[in-house]
C-alpha cells in the first residue's frame, strides 16, 4: 500500500459506506417528491380558511325509538328484549376457560340470526389479566374434557372443573387499563344485566363469575363496588382467577355472556328502572320523588381533572342562571364512595354534564328531570339515552363547537375534518379517539334554542312560567 493510498485503512470502509447512502439518498429524493410534500402541507394549512370556523351541527338519522317491552325472553341460545332496538346477551352450551384459549365446546348449535345480530355475535377473543393486563385471549371451538355433544351435559373428570347450571360469566372485555383507571360504564354493562336477570325466575341459583379482582383499585371502580353492595342480596357474584399455565381448565355447562358491548340499551322498561333508582335511592337515604316544579335544583356536572371537561363553564353557568332564575350548583365527578357519587345528581331537576362514563349515575336521576349532555366536536355516541328512557326523564344532546376567539382550529383537528368531514368522524376510531380527548366549548346562542324549546315543552319549569298553570 503506497503512502497516499488509504483505502485499506481502519474506517475507510464506513466512509465509502456512508458516501454510498448520501448518493443514494440523493438518487431517491426528488425535486418533485418535495415540491409534492410541501403542497400537501400547504394545503392542509389553507384548509383551515376553507372550512368554516363554525362547524356545522350534526344532521343524524331519527333516532330508533323506544318502547316498554315485557322484559327479558330467556332463549336457548341467548337472552333477548327488544326495547330500543334489538338487545341480546348470548348463551353458550359448554364452554371452557383455558389460559391461551377459550373453547366453545363441540355440539354447539347454530346461533340464530337474531341473535348474532342483537349481540354484535359470539366474541371472537376475551380478556383476563394474567401475564400482562387485559390479555388477549382467543375463542375457538374445540372439544371439551368430559362433555358430551349429544347431550350437552358434562360428565365428571379429573381433567376439568366443571360448574353446572345456567350461569352468568363476565370478563375485563372494554375495561380499559392504565393511567384512565376503572370504567363505571363498561362495568355497568355487565352488572347491570346480571342485576336484572338475577330477578328472573330461570337465574334464582344462578351466579354471576367475574374474571376480576375486588381488591385492584384499577380494575373495579368504588361505583360498580358499591352498587353490587345495594344488590347484594338479590345477585351472588363470584370473583375467579384466570386459569394458570398447566391448570386444568374452569368450564360451565350453561353461561351467558357478558363479554360484547351494549350501548347501555339493557333496561327493558319502567318498572325495572323504578325497582333500580328504588333501591339505589334507599340504600343511599336520598328521598324517593320527582322532579320539582318549578325547577329549585340546577346542576353542572365539572371534569377538572379530565380533557373532557366544559372550557367556557363559567360563561353557560351565567347563562343558566339569568335564563333559569335559579342559582346553579357545581358538581365535581371522581373516585368517591358509591353514594357520594350517586347523589351528585340523583337531587338535581337539570343536569348539565359532559359525556363520560361519570354519566352512569343518570340511572338515580328523579322522573322528569332535564338532562343536557354534552359532546366535544369530532365526537358523538348514543350510549346514555338507550337507557334514559324508561327514566322517564326529558334528554337533549349538545354539540361542542370551536370558539369564534380562537384564530384557528387545532392543526390536528383540521386535518381530520378534511379527510373524513364532520360527521364521519364519530365512525372513524382515531378521529373518534382524538375527538373525545378534547374540552368542550358551547355555542350559547345554539344552547339558548336548544333551553328554549325544552322551557316551551314544559320539560323544564323555571319560576313564572306557563307551565305551571297546565300542571295546577
Amino acid at each position: 500500500m503506497s503512502p497516499g493510498d488509504i483505502s485499506g485503512r481502519p474506517g475507510w470502509s464506513f466512509v465509502k459506506r456512508a458516501f454510498s447512502r448520501k448518493r443514494r439518498y440523493r438518487r431517491f429524493v426528488r425535486p418533485s417528491t418535495l415540491i409534492a410534500v410541501f403542497l400537501i402541507f400547504f394545503f392542509i394549512s389553507a384548509s383551515q380558511w376553507i372550512l368554516p370556523i363554525y362547524p356545522p351541527l350534526p344532521d343524524f338519522d331519527e333516532p330508533t325509538s323506544c318502547h316498554e317491552a315485557d322484559g327479558y325472553i330467556l332463549e336457548d341460545k341467548g337472552i333477548c328484549m327488544n326495547t330500543c332496538g334489538d338487545l341480546c346477551f348470548p348463551r353458550v352450551h359448554g364452554i371452557c376457560f383455558h389460559h391461551s384459549e377459550v373453547v366453545l365446546c363441540d355440539g354447539q348449535l347454530p346461533f340464530p340470526q337474531h341473535v348474532l345480530d342483537a349481540s354484535g355475535g359470539l366474541p371472537s377473543e376475551m380478556r383476563f389479566d394474567m401475564e400482562k393486563p387485559r390479555m388477549k385471549v382467543p375463542v375457538v371451538y374445540k372439544v371439551c374434557p368430559g362433555w358430551n355433544a349429544s347431550t350437552l351435559i358434562a360428565s365428571d373428570t379429573n381433567s376439568a372443573r366443571w360448574i353446572r347450571g345456567l350461569q352468568m360469566v363476565a370478563d375485563l372485555s372494554f375495561m380499559p387499563i392504565g393511567n384512565v383507571g376503572p370504567n363505571p360504564h363498561h362495568e355497568a354493562e355487565k352488572v347491570i344485566p346480571a342485576i336484572i336477570f338475577s330477578q328472573l325466575t330461570e337465574f334464582q341459583d344462578s351466579q354471576l363469575f367475574w374474571f376480576a379482582d375486588p381488591i385492584d383499585p384499577l380494575m373495579i371502580s368504588k361505583w360498580t363496588l358499591g352498587l353490587l353492595n345495594v344488590f347484594s342480596e338479590d345477585l351472588k357474584v363470584k370473583y375467579v382467577q384466570p386459569v394458570a399455565k398447566g391448570e386444568e381448565p374452569l368450564c360451565f355447562e350453561d353461561a351467558i355472556l357478558f363479554s360484547g358491548i351494549t350501548n347501555s340499551g339493557y333496561i327493558p322498561n319502567t318498572q325495572t328502572h323504578d325497582w333500580l333508582r328504588n333501591r339505589i335511592l334507599k340504600h343511599c337515604d336520598i328521598p324517593v320523588m320527582t322532579a320539582n316544579r318549578p325547577i329549585q335544583n340546577v346542576v353542572m356536572v365539572h371534569r377538572t381533572n379530565s380533557s373532557r371537561n366544559l372550557k367556557n363553564f363559567d360563561d353557560v353557568k351565567s347563562f343558566l342562571e339569568e335564563e333559569l332564575q335559579t342559582p346553579v350548583k357545581m358538581a365535581i365527578p371522581g373516585p368517591w364512595p358509591f353514594c357520594d357519587q350517586v347523589k351528585l345528581v340523583a337531587e338535581a331537576d337539570v343536569v348539565l354534564t359532559p359525556h363520560g362514563s361519570h354519566n352512569v349515575n343518570l340511572l338515580a336521576v328523579r322522573p322528569g328531570a332535564t338532562i343536557f349532555e354534552l359532546f366535544p366536536l369530532l365526537y358523538y355516541v348514543d350510549w346514555y339515552k338507550h337507557y334514559l328512557h324508561a327514566g322517564r326523564v326529558n334528554f337533549y344532546e349538545v354539540f361542542g363547537t370551536w370558539p369564534m376567539e380562537k384564530s384557528s382550529m387545532p392543526f390536528q383537528m383540521r386535518v381530520f375534518t378534511l379527510f373524513y368531514g364532520w360527521k364521519k368522524c364519530f365512525s372513524a376510531k382515531h378521529c373518534m379517539n382524538y375527538g373525545k380527548k378534547q374540552g368542550i366549548y358551547l355555542d350559547l346562542e345554539h344552547f339558548s334554542s336548544q333551553l328554549q324549546t325544552s322551557i316551551s315543552k314544559c320539560h323544564i319549569t323555571a319560576l313564572r312560567s306557563s307551565c305551571i298553570k297546565k300542571i295546577d
